[in-house]
């Protein structure tokens, strides 16, 4: 049945047969088989893969790790230039050029004159700003605000389950940890073009002895039935059977366990220590297996892969320099399997096997698709294996029982990508050119400017009176020359004036300026002769630059939000699918705390979905929105009401345009009146219509004094002198109000 691809085809068919087995004695393998199946036996706690490939007698895992050394070498070989670039870019971010130098050096002959890096190699590392502008910008963009993420359950209406886990994501990332790696991983994106992310969880804990005061029975510390050392009276009264022997209250040793950190943690991968195939259309197992380079300690491989003492000791003597030559590594795989030595050496002492056990080793971690188990079935697999020496697997698993839904813990995020390549370019690759350029005319201006302030001198000695000692003449401040009878210093002394090209060659550096500039939009914030091009040297040109590199940093940056936005979406399903206990803590300050748990129960199988909010980008457009919006208004305020009809459209399409959501609202209803509509109107008929509207306005007044003088000229009741009439002024037959009342009152007093 199919295992793994051949080494000697091609590593897109993960399901070629292996090859036959290693050439060479027979034995080789046997004992190699042997070796490896002893220690997946030895092992107490074994994964599901593990005891499958223990079962087959370990000759699979054998022909395994020896497949994937095959693989991870062809990788290896086609990434020697991709490497190569990574350390050069790294070095020029640091501001080291010293390859430059040895570079030419490498290329010149005989007769071919030194170059200008050879003589000066200095560097203004124009680039090293570009990139540092661009990383400062996407990581203030990114993760320049709070909250920087938005977590929401997937087919949940529980409105407080989706509150609480968005508390609980902010209260767990606090600490800004994982920020502070992908802050790191910005960084090297933008410098070498990608950044390899393995998001992991981990669990440290400390182990230490304290001193405890607990129960002693003649001398000896009393324990519950659990193993605890009793220390209150309240535990004495809860054991079951009576305590004998002198008893006393002592302190004793107890061994203490303090959990330091568990959580989940995003680790940048350096260049050399991972492999993969270059031109994969993305790091994922269904186009590429990938390997990583790990260091550890030796205890640490023993507590990770619950390794035996013995095995742990071979592990330790992979990496140890005394087992690196060919004869001693050839008579390791010959060895017995129950053997931990060469059988020509003695057993180790204790001395020795702990020096092993405290040297650190450098593992093998592969992430590869393939038939494992021979079933003719692909599975995806994690394993752990030594770089070299020796041929047996230290630990393995399915993919699915380590990881959420088999997914690759490990990303990488491209700045900007490179066609059919896996890999990105960043600033150091795509501006290269403009970095050697500019610091060659820098480099030359600079030791020309030396040229003439030492400038090369001949010196007539005949003409000159020789010192005593007659040695060579120095010039220096304070120098006193003597001439002969009749010279003049002209005659003595003669130098060379070198040209002087600096003019022209600062006119090309800040011709480079301008291409940089150009190109990727980002402008000096100093306006200062070195800056001072003719396009961006007023304030149009800089606006014009700085709305530019707004522009084109958004593309990588967008594009940067989206890979970490799906790496951050890893590990929040890799923090709750370890989620093992329930939380509890405050959310809020003042009046507004509250306490908020989580349980395990709350989380499990919970599909989430988080979105990156780029919080200081839409702050950024809020702000700038509202300040338009005020312009806006302003202007609008400041037109006629007859003109605000035509106006108020325009002005309600641009608030919605920024997206204002009650725009209409915003934006109040013209009133037009009378006098509004003269400025609209003809002289004669402006005049026409301002005599109607004079005529209208006595009219009203009148109208409102009318009733004034009515009221005035007599009022009901009154008679002559003031006294008031008869029946107060009333129409015959009229009563006053409340007089049937009255009468009705004293009818019924008289009865």
């Amino acid at each position: 049945m199919p295992l793994v691809p051949s080494p000697h085809t091609l590593p897109a068919t993960p399901t070629a047969l292996l090859p036959a087995p290693p050439a060479g004695p027979p034995s080789v393998a046997a004992v190699a088989a042997l070796r490896a199946k002893a220690a997946l036996v030895r092992k107490q706690h074994k994964t599901p893969l593990e005891d499958a490939l223990a079962a087959d007698g370990g000759t699979r895992a054998v022909r395994l790790v020896q497949w994937a050394r095959t693989q991870k070498a062809q990788y290896d070989a086609s990434l020697v230039q991709w490497r190569a670039n990574r350390l050069k870019w790294s070095q020029e971010a640091q501001d080291i050029f010293d390859h430059r130098a040895r570079a030419r050096r490498d290329k010149l002959d005989l007769e071919d004159p030194a170059g200008i890096f050879e003589i000066a190699n200095d560097s203004v590392n124009i680039v090293a700003a570009l990139a540092e502008f661009a990383a400062a910008q996407a990581e203030q963009d990114i993760y320049g605000g709070e909250p920087w993420f938005a977590a929401t359950p997937v087919q949940r209406t529980d409105t407080k389950l989706a509150d609480d886990i968005q508390r609980h994501l902010q209260w767990t990332f606090r600490d800004g940890r994982y920020v502070d790696a992908q802050c790191l991983g910005i960084d090297q994106a933008v410098t070498l073009g990608e950044c390899f992310t393995k998001t992991l969880y981990t669990t440290e804990i400390d182990e230490h002895e304290a001193h405890t005061p607990c129960l002693h029975a003649d001398g000896a510390p009393v324990k519950d039935p659990h193993g605890n050392y009793i220390t209150t009276d309240a535990q004495v009264k809860n054991l079951q059977q009576p305590l004998k022997g002198k008893l006393e209250w002592k302190h004793a040793y107890e061994t203490r366990h303090t959990l330091l950190r568990q959580g989940v943690e995003a680790i940048p991968i350096h260049y050399q220590d991972i492999t993969f195939r270059e031109d994969a259309p993305h790091l994922d197992l269904r186009h590429t297996n990938v390997y990583l380079s790990v260091e550890m300690s030796t205890f640490e491989a023993m507590r990770r892969f619950h390794l035996s003492k013995e095995d742990a000791i071979r592990l330790a003597r992979c990496a140890d320099a005394r087992t690196t030559t060919d004869e001693e590594a050839q008579r390791e795989r010959t060895a017995d399997a129950t053997v931990t030595s060469p059988p020509a050496e003695e057993p180790l002492g204790e001395i020795e096997a702990e020096r092993l056990l405290n040297t650190r080793v450098r593992l093998i971690e592969a992430y590869i698709r393939a038939d494992i188990t021979g079933t003719g079935k692909e599975a995806r697999v994690c394993m752990v294996f030594p770089p070299a020496h020796e041929d047996w697997i230290i630990w393995a698993d399915y993919l699915a029982n380590i990881s959420p839904k088999a997914e690759l813990p490990i990303t990488c995020e491209v700045w900007e990508p490179v066609p059919h390549r896996l890999y990105g370019r960043g600033f150091f690759s795509k501006y290269a050119y403009l970095q050697t350029a500019t610091d060659n005319l820098w480099n030359q201006v600079n030791f020309r400017n030396e040229m003439h302030a030492n400038p090369l001198t001949a010196v007539h000695e005949e003409n000159l009176l020789s010192d005593d000692d007659g040695g060579p003449i120095i010039i220096a401040p304070g120098k006193t020359l003597r001439p002969k009878a009749g010279k003049m210093l002209a005659d003595c002394l003669e130098f060379a004036q070198l040209p002087d090209a600096d003019n022209r060659s600062m006119e090309l550096f800040q011709t480079g300026m301008q291409l940089a500039q150009l190109r990727s939009g980002i402008t000096n914030a100093s306006q200062g002769d070195l800056s001072a091009v003719p396009e961006s040297n007023t304030a149009t040109g800089i606006k014009s630059l700085i709305s530019r590199a707004a522009v084109l940093l958004k593309k990588p940056i967008r594009r940067l939000r989206r890979a970490k936005g799906r790496a951050f979406a890893y590990a929040v399903k890799l923090h709750y699918a370890n989620f093992d206990r329930e939380e509890a803590f405050v959310w809020g300050e003042g009046h507004n705390k509250e306490l908020v748990k989580i349980s395990p129960e709350h989380v499990r199988d919970l599909d989430i979905d988080v979105v990156m909010l780029l919080t200081q980008e839409q702050n950024q457009n809020k702000l700038q929105g509202a300040q338009v919006m005020m312009q806006l208004e302003q202007a609008y305020a400041g037109l006629p009401e007859t003109d605000k009809a035509g106006a108020r459209v325009g002005v309600v399409q641009a608030l919605k345009a920024l997206e204002f959501a009650n725009a209409e609202e915003m934006v109040r209803k013209p009133v037009v009146t009378l006098e509004n509509c003269l400025p609209l109107l003809p002289p004669e008929e402006a005049e026409k219509l301002k005599a109607l509207m004079a005529l209208q306005q006595q009219q009203q007044e009148q109208q409102q004094q009318q009733p004034d003088t009515d009221a005035q000229g007599a009022m009901p009741g009154m008679g002559a002198g003031g006294a008031p009439a008869p029946g107060g002024g009333m129409p015959p037959g009229a009563q006053m109000p409340g007089a049937g009342m009255m009468a009705g009152a004293h009818a019924a007093g008289a009865m």
